[in-house]
Formats: structure tokens, C-alpha cells, sequence
């Protein structure tokens, strides 16, 4: 069986992009080593290395200067030529009669929640809809997503709708598990405070920073800090009001260019994990937290509830004080903090690359008629 698989954010996708790629690629190597693999890169990007070397692996790199058009008029050819049964697309798909298409959405938040994005990005994700329809199958990442792929008729009545929920790397885990001259190294790089809650996301509107920092006022324990790990995006929000108040100014910390094994050590340190997003198709950051042992304040909006399960705590995001409620909660209740520790490491064990991977490949396997799963 022949299957190719649309990679050309490895390099130089979103950050979110990147990391999908990076880790269901090699997950899918090894679940079906005997599948003859076709992966496609932005032939710019030919002299970066590919990091998966596998006999049965291909590279092509092919044009993409223009993620969309890419997808409908390249890759398809390429496809054709090169014979395969099925190719995995990101976000957009052509209709052929030649393979069968499948195609990853990841979320349609640009359709519900507009305020959060440029017009260019509108304007761009406004095809999706003409594109979406043509897939043989659709995958995403969560319920919410899906019902409203179907609810915003980006799919078919009769079109299905697989999920394959995003994976929790290994490098996340308990503080226990990290050595301690890591956790000074990183503890003095980042002149972390002793005591923090932690963020960690695109600093743009969407991820409700304003508010989060706004809680700190309600937030019984003044001792406590805020450290916000991430890089400003579009519309970025504006704190500059909230930092004339002396007493959160002095307890907020920022970082921005933190590498994985550091973000890994920064998760484990913290007290609390707080994600008051207004908006998420899924929210990966929440579940890093409770692998690594860390409690988490969510919002209780979009994906968040399906996502995080009876692990977190939940509040209203428009509302900084019911922010504050729940982390007071936390930090006064040992048992229910604990607790929470424990549902919350459970909870994320549910959450692996190798089930996105499952997930993938079953759809797949759907579409191509497959019958014998475990046998190709």
C-alpha cells in the first residue's frame, strides 16, 4: 500500500503545525513499516535534513510558496504519478479520482470566533469550505470541531468525520522525574520565582491574557506569581493598563524563546497551570500540564470540557474573578490539589502521538476500503 502525507509544515509551518508533524510522522513509520511511505516538503526547504530515514520513507519536495494551491493542483500530480492509494492533506483537499483524499482540519475557529483573526487569514480559510466537501474523509481533533464542521456545513451530510485527538510527548512529566542541576539551570536562566502559575500559548487576544493577569488581583495568595511563556502574536493583547498596578507588575515574568526540555522543567515547576482561553479546537498545553504533574485552571468554553475531562478545574473566562475562585480553590484545598494531581496525570495518559497515529491511520484505512487493518 502506498500512502502519501502532506508534511510541508515540518520546518516552517505554525508552531502548532510543526509539532504535529514532527511527532505523528514518526509514529506512523513505526506503527506500518510495511507500507511504502510518500512524504512531501517545500522543495525550499530541501537542504534542512530530513530527520526520519526509513528505507520504506520517500521524500519529494515539491512547490509550495502557496499552502492551498499547493495542495489542490500539485500535489495531486505528483500523487497521480507516483501512484498512491490515499494522500493525508492539511486543512485543504482536492477531489481526485485517482487516490483517495483524505484531509486533517485541525479547527475552524477563524469561522466562530473571527474577531481573532486578520482578514487575510479569513480570506484565506474562506475556501475551506468549497474544499473540505471534496475530501473522501475528514480528521480533526475533537467532538466540538467536528459538530461544528458539520453544524457550519464545511462537511457533508453524508461525508464522515474521523477524530485523531492530539499526543503528550514523553519529555513531560512530574517534577520528581527531572535531575536537579536542570532545574536550577533553568530556574536561574529564567529568574523563575519560587512560587508561580503558569501559561503557556500564543500571546495574542484569543488566549485571554488580559484577564488572567487581571485575576492575579483576586488571587488570595499575594506571594504567588504569573509567568507567561510565549511569543506575541497578531492582535496581541493589551496588559499595558494592568501593569501600572505596582503589585502585579512586581509578580508577573515573561519568557518567550524557551526550548522544549526547558518548557518541560518550566511545566513541572509550577504550582498551577491556567488556560482561560476563550477559543480552542483542542488545547494541547492544559494536558502537558497534568503529565507533568500540575494541577489545571481551564476555561470552560469550545473544546476545553472534552478535552480535559473531570482533570481540571473550570471557570468562566470573561470573568477574572471566577478565575481567581478556582485557583484559590487550589491552593487552599492540599486535598483537592492532590487530587487533582492525580486525575490529571491519569487523565493525559489518554492523549498519545501513537493514538493520533491510530486515529490517522483508520481513516485511512476507511477510505481506501481496507478491510484487515493489521494486515496490508
Amino acid at each position: 500500500m502506498r500512502i502519501g502525507i502532506d508534511a510541508k509544515w515540518l520546518f516552517t509551518g505554525t508552531i502548532s503545525g510543526r509539532f504535529f508533524i514532527e511527532n505523528v510522522l514518526p509514529e506512523l513509520f513505526s506503527l506500518h513499516p510495511e507500507i511504502e511511505w510518500h512524504i512531501f516538503l517545500d522543495k525550499k526547504e530541501k537542504n534542512l535534513g530530513w530527520p526520519f530515514t526509513r528505507e520504506n520513507v520517500n521524500i519529494h519536495y515539491v512547490w509550495a510558496d502557496f499552502n492551498m494551491l499547493s495542495n489542490l493542483f500539485v500535489l495531486p500530480g505528483w500523487a497521480i504519478r507516483l501512484h498512491v492509494d490515499a494522500v493525508l492533506f492539511q486543512t485543504f483537499s482536492p477531489k481526485s479520482k485517482h487516490f483517495k483524499s483524505v484531509v486533517f482540519i485541525h479547527d475552524i475557529l477563524f469561522t466562530s470566533y473571527p474577531e481573532y483573526f486578520t482578514w487575510k487569514e479569513r480570506l484565506y480559510f474562506k475556501a475551506l469550505k468549497r474544499t473540505a466537501p471534496a475530501a473522501d474523509r475528514i480528521i480533526t481533533t475533537t467532538q466540538y470541531v467536528k459538530d461544528e464542521l458539520v453544524r457550519l456545513h464545511y462537511a457533508k451530510k453524508d461525508q464522515p468525520v474521523d477524530l485523531a485527538p492530539s499526543g503528550v510527548t514523553d519529555i513531560f512529566k512530574p517534577l520528581r522525574f527531572h535531575k536537579q542541576e536542570i532545574l536550577e539551570k533553568v530556574k536561574e536562566k529564567y529568574n523563575l520565582p519560587g512560587s508561580y502559575l503558569l501559561f503557556v500559548g500564543r500571546l495574542n487576544a484569543r488566549k485571554n491574557i488580559e484577564n488572567l493577569i487581571d485575576s492575579l488581583r483576586f488571587v488570595n495568595d499575594k506571594n504567588i506569581s504569573l509567568l507567561i511563556v510565549g511569543k506575541k502574536d497578531w492582535k496581541s493583547p493589551q496588559i499595558e493598563h494592568l501593569m501600572n498596578d505596582k503589585e502585579i507588575k512586581s509578580r508577573i515574568f515573561f519568557a518567550d524563546a524557551v526550548s522544549n526540555d526547558e518548557l518541560s522543567v518550566i511545566y513541572a515547576m509550577a504550582t498551577i497551570f491556567c488556560f482561560p482561553s476563550f477559543a480552542e479546537g483542542f488545547g494541547l498545553p492544559p494536558l502537558e500540564a497534568m503529565a507533568s504533574g500540575v494541577p489545571a485552571v481551564v476555561a470552560n468554553t469550545t473544546a476545553m470540557p472534552e478535552v480535559c475531562g473531570k482533570a481540571a478545574l473550570y471557570a468562566d473566562p470573561r470573568d477574572p474573578g471566577a478565575i481567581a475562585q478556582k485557583i484559590n480553590e487550589l491552593l487552599e484545598n492540599k486535598s483537592l490539589y492532590d487530587q487533582k494531581i492525580q486525575e490529571g496525570l491519569e487523565w493525559s495518559k489518554n492523549y498519545t502521538w501513537r493514538r493520533t497515529a491510530e486515529g490517522i491511520m483508520n481513516s485511512i484505512f476507511a477510505a481506501t476500503g481496507t478491510k484487515n487493518q493489521t494486515q496490508l
